[in-house]
């Protein structure tokens, strides 16, 4: 199998997966065959391709995706900044270890719940997914700066860095593959909770509102075009973050003079 597969790019073998994915799927509703049940692929895609025509569903598309980009950049600010904290200070570490565990463990539907008590159905999507996936970008920056090379941080010290030129030439060029792995983790887990709280709070815009609607109606089709939308949106999401880190990597990284051992030179200490 592995020589079978070594040849073979691995975009193909993605392409092949999702095509099987779609022929168990329609192999499934064809031996149903109750389209209130489970509609086919083709069904789906045809009541997508009849909601592209219609302004109402470009904003809900749009009132989603504004809600899941404020939310990741917030969590983004947030986790990094408290991430790197934890890492520095061991009593910031101390004092958030309980909110991290408590949020990692309790169910995002009591959190969406809560949430609607608190806040406006258009607010609760945004809070939900900070609150969800504020966790893994903290404790992937905090990881990332725990593993920083304590050598380096001693030569720095040795050059008489300022915390901020230690923190620019040392610590960000290690953090940065943390980072990264947190802020894809955080995008899927954006999109998950913020249609799942529009669901459960029926803003008046929105690809969850969509969903729900579709449910009540029993309209099983419409449900699962709500779904391919979604699911299309957050593999766009993806490769726009993909995009965006293959343009900012053909520029020069920050620190990159580090990993050549020229910290003091760069940092204007040794002439």
């Amino acid at each position: 199998m592995r020589i079978f597969t070594r040849n073979i790019s691995p975009k193909i073998i993605t392409i092949i997966s999702a095509l099987v994915l779609l022929l168990i799927w329609y192999a499934a509703a064809r031996i149903i065959d109750l389209p209130i049940i489970l509609p086919t692929p083709v069904e789906a895609i045809r009541i997508l391709a009849g909601y592209l025509g219609e302004w109402s569903f470009w904003q809900s598309v749009g009132a989603t995706s504004l809600r899941a980009v404020r939310s990741f950049l917030i969590t983004l600010a947030a986790g990094t900044a408290a991430g790197l904290a934890a890492g520095w200070i061991p009593g910031v570490r101390a004092a958030l270890s309980p909110l991290v565990t408590v949020v990692r463990t309790i169910p995002v539907m009591s959190v969406i719940l809560l949430a609607f008590i608190w806040f406006s159905s258009g607010t609760v999507p945004v809070f939900a997914a900070f609150l969800m996936s504020f966790p893994i970008l903290f404790e992937n920056v905090f990881t990332g700066v725990m593993q920083t090379d304590k050598k380096l941080l001693e030569m720095g010290q040795l050059y008489r860095l300022s915390p901020f030129q230690q923190l620019y030439h040392i610590t960000i060029p290690s953090l940065i593959p943390y980072l990264i792995a947190g802020a894809r983790g955080t995008i899927g887990m954006t999109w998950k909770v913020v249609i799942a709280a529009e669901v459960l709070t029926v803003p008046r815009r929105g690809i969850g509102s969509g969903m729900q609607f579709s449910q009540i109606n029993l309209e099983t089709g419409e449900v699962m075009a709500w779904t391919v939308a979604a699911i299309l949106l957050s593999a766009a999401s993806q490769g726009i973050f993909k995009l965006l880190l293959a343009i900012v990597r053909k520029r020069r990284m920050p620190g990159a003079s580090v990993r050549n051992g020229k910290v003091a030179r760069n940092a204007g200490v040794v002439k």
